[in-house]
């Protein structure tokens, strides 16, 4: 992939306005200026082999936070329900990456992460589903939906035209994920929700390895 291209898509992310959730996390020492490490390093690698890595401003608006910001204010059942809402909204937003990267991808390596994405989110979903509905005898909650919805909406946008759009668009997605569960660890009231967040963040953090190094191999 050529500089050129590589900048399109870091500047398109930067210039729709979103933030990275990982900017946010509960631990982090200035939101508005400390990038993750995990994100910023997928980034970085993105750029690899093609000219300079990608600026802060475009490491920085990959996405929203306030889904994360909501979470933060809550503990016990309302952090449960809302975490759950949430993340069946977020799982959805990555299975539709994935379908689309099966449809655009060249490569067998990319269409495998796009299904193993597809494959074990789906599973996630049907489960925070079914717990809702057995633990609090509701649906998903429309309104938390709607703030994590909101937060992909300009990431939701871009169209998934290459293996390396995929992937440098499921860095800082699967990031906004290890940042709610990091959250859940600590706030969530059902040990389940603790079992799953740290099921996600050590799943999601190999897939961004993975990813990074596809990228720096120059898929």
């Amino acid at each position: 992939m050529k500089t050129a291209f590589l900048v399109v898509i870091f500047s398109t992310v930067s210039l729709a306005g979103c933030t990275q959730p990982a900017r946010e996390t509960a631990t982090s020492v200035s939101p508005a200026t400390e990038p993750s490490a995990s994100a910023s390093a997928g980034m970085d690698h993105a750029a690899m082999g093609h000219g300079a890595p990608a600026s802060d401003s475009a490491m920085n608006h990959a996405m929203g936070t306030s889904g994360l910001k909501s979470l933060r204010g809550k503990t016990g059942e309302a952090f449960d329900r809302a975490f759950l809402s949430q993340m069946i909204a977020h799982h959805e937003a990555a299975v539709r990456m994935g379908e689309e990267a099966r449809g655009t991808a060249t490569k067998p390596e990319t269409k495998r992460e796009a299904q193993n994405v597809m494959d074990s989110q789906r599973k996630e979903i049907a489960q925070m589903t079914n717990w809702l509905k057995e633990w609090y005898k509701t649906a998903p909650d429309a309104a938390e939906q709607a703030l994590v919805n909101a937060d992909m909406k300009d990431m939701m946008a871009m169209k998934v035209s290459s293996d390396a759009v995929f992937y440098a668009m499921m860095i800082p997605h699967h990031q906004g994920a290890i940042d709610m569960s990091e959250l859940a660890l600590k706030n969530a009231e059902r040990t389940e929700v603790k079992d799953l967040a740290r099921k996600i963040i050590a799943a999601q953090k190999a897939e961004i390895a993975d990813y990074q190094k596809l990228m720096a191999n120059g898929i």
